[in-house]
């Protein structure tokens, strides 16, 4: 599980250091030697190593160095220096490269089995804890694409989203429970969807969502999670299909709207507002109806608007980009640049017909 690197210039004492020290038993299935810093430094290089048990009075490269130059290396072992008596100003450098611990010679070898395994016990501890914030991470982003390829009635990326969380909980060692509050999360944020889009559609199915929660109570298998998360996914998306054709001929509306105030400082909070639905999930409408994310479809209309306007010369091309919602010619200048490849002047003097 864990690797580990002694260092030592004295063959003799590297050997006994890996002989009488129980370094399977404490969870490091792999010890390297090294006889000098400059071969530990080549040898760390390669293998990413977890603890580091280095004399500090070496010849040529003395272990300080060698640990200053791990550490530029990017070793984020832990540091272990062995050290006699008359060697603590040494010591006392090796505590500023995060050397916590250390071993006084002649090496009591019981005291360092006792130390080897309370290093394994914190890298195991620190190994959970990557472990769960990494589950969390992909946890909600599965569960984060559940909802939106329901919402885009992508049947087959909401099962798949599905899986890789139950992929993630059994490659980081998560318990079961560990995804239970997540479907209750997701039902959660399911049924806010579902209300804002659809309020008689979803009272028609708040009785499955209930259902759910009920039978989360209930869970005691990883096969019944997987089959409550798939439910929820078909659910949600019958719920979203459902209510897709009187969504669709709304957004007609949203897209007028936009066109009508293009001027304003719009953000989907500012369309939010105007039309009392969530944000988040108007921007699952503009994916699923359009294609591009809400800030893609509102630069589009803005540049046809600009483009259209600046066809005739009767506009001055400060106005034209004040009517498409910029404050001042610079900023109006970049985006259209950005977008058409030429400036706004230059797209008129070549495209502009006369007032």
């Amino acid at each position: 599980m864990y690797k580990a690197l002694i260092v030592d210039d004295e063959q003799m004492i590297r050997e006994d250091l890996q002989d009488f020290v129980g370094w399977k038993e404490a969870g490091f299935t792999e010890v390297h030697q090294a006889g000098n810093g400059a071969q530990a430094l080549k040898i760390a290089a390669d293998i990413r190593f977890d603890l580091v048990l280095a004399d500090i009075n070496m010849p040529g490269m003395n272990g300080i160095e060698m640990i200053r130059r791990l550490r530029e290396q990017g070793c984020q072992a832990a540091m272990v220096v062995i050290t006699a008596y008359g060697e603590f100003e040494y010591a006392k450098q090796a505590i500023s490269l995060g050397v916590k611990e250390y071993v006084l010679k002649p090496i009591d070898f019981g005291e360092l089995q006792a130390l080897v395994s309370r290093i394994a016990g914190q890298l195991r501890e620190t190994t959970e804890e990557e472990r769960n914030r990494q589950f969390v991470r992909e946890a909600e982003l599965a569960c984060a694409e559940l909802l939106e390829s329901a919402a885009l009635l992508r049947r087959e990326k909401a099962e798949e989203a599905v899986e890789r969380l139950f992929a993630a909980q059994h490659a980081l060692c998560q318990p079961l429970e560990s995804v239970f509050p997540l479907l209750r999360q997701t039902i959660a944020e399911a049924e806010s969807q579902l209300n804002s889009l659809d309020s008689s559609g979803y009272a028609a199915r708040q009785g499955v969502f209930l259902e759910l929660l009920q039978r989360l109570a209930a869970c005691e298998s990883r096969q019944e999670a997987i089959m409550l998360f798939r439910h929820l996914a078909a659910h949600l998306t019958d719920g979203y299909e459902e209510a897709g054709t009187a969504d669709r001929s709304s957004f007609s509306h949203l897209k007028a709207l936009i066109r009508e105030h293009l001027e304003e400082d719009i953000s989907l909070e500012w369309l939010a507002q105007r039309v009392h639905r969530s944000a988040n999930y108007l921007s699952v409408v503009f994916k699923r109806e359009t294609g591009e994310n809400f800030n893609e479809f509102l630069m589009r209309e803005r540049m046809m608007v600009a483009r259209q306007l600046l066809g005739s010369k009767e506009h001055r091309i400060v106005d034209v980009g004040m009517r498409v919602g910029y404050a001042n010619y610079r900023s109006f200048n970049r985006a259209f640049k950005n977008y058409f490849g030429q400036s706004p002047s230059d797209y008129r003097s070549q495209y502009g017909s006369k007032p």
